[in-house]
């Protein structure tokens, strides 16, 4: 499970928690490759989410922050979670968060996020259509590490509406130590990819 609160501070007992600190001052980051198979895509919330070369494909629910600072999660393991203070997928500035399980014996949505290759493709189904980006790189962070890096992994001033990727790693036989993050530059919306109606349904009834 991760969790994301404003200390960057977690403990997890089966899933491992995210911390996210404070995230006001974001550092702008390059943006991904132009290609002329895509075009814009009208910023609209994720309903889906597919890493075709890990054969992920997951739900995504909304997940917010509540008073106490903590990022609660969806309770299935098998979804993923989009901050919805985070960009849309398909606006240009910001970045759009995305969470998932990891679980020690299997079956987390994210549980192989760690072997991703750079250049892999990822997709973010919207009732828009899809929003597709390619792996930049990988890091893994310890808490303290994330602490420090927390506006330029997760802050939404600047930016370029790339994809952020965040799940547990590192188990010491009680709690996840540290968290993977994948970043993935935005593409644009595949010309050749219609929307898909059960997509477009799921994204009108959340």
């Amino acid at each position: 499970m991760t969790s994301v609160s404003a200390r960057l501070s977690a403990a997890t007992s089966a899933l491992g928690v995210l911390s996210l600190g404070m995230v006001l001052l974001g550092a702008v980051l390059p943006g991904g490759p132009e290609d002329s198979g895509f075009t814009s895509l009208d910023p609209a919330a994720p309903v889906r989410l597919s890493v075709p070369s890990l054969d992920i494909k997951a739900p995504v629910r909304s997940v917010t922050v509540g008073a106490d600072r903590v990022l609660d999660p969806p309770v299935d393991v098998l979804d993923v979670g989009w901050w919805d203070a985070s960009a849309l997928p398909g606006q240009e500035s910001g970045r759009t968060v995305i969470a998932g399980h990891t679980v020690l014996t299997g079956g987390g949505s994210l549980d192989r996020l760690a072997d991703v290759r750079r250049g892999a493709v990822v997709d973010v189904l919207t009732r828009k259509g899809t929003m597709r980006y390619q792996v930049r790189r990988t890091k893994v962070y310890d808490k303290e590490q994330l602490a420090r890096h927390a506006a330029q992994v997760f802050g939404q001033d600047g930016g370029t509406g790339r994809l952020v990727l965040v799940s547990c790693a590192d188990w010491d036989g009680s709690a996840y130590d540290s968290n993977v993050i994948v970043y993935a530059d935005p593409l644009g919306s595949p010309v050749d990819k219609p929307v898909d109606e059960a997509v477009r349904t799921a994204g009108r009834s959340g």
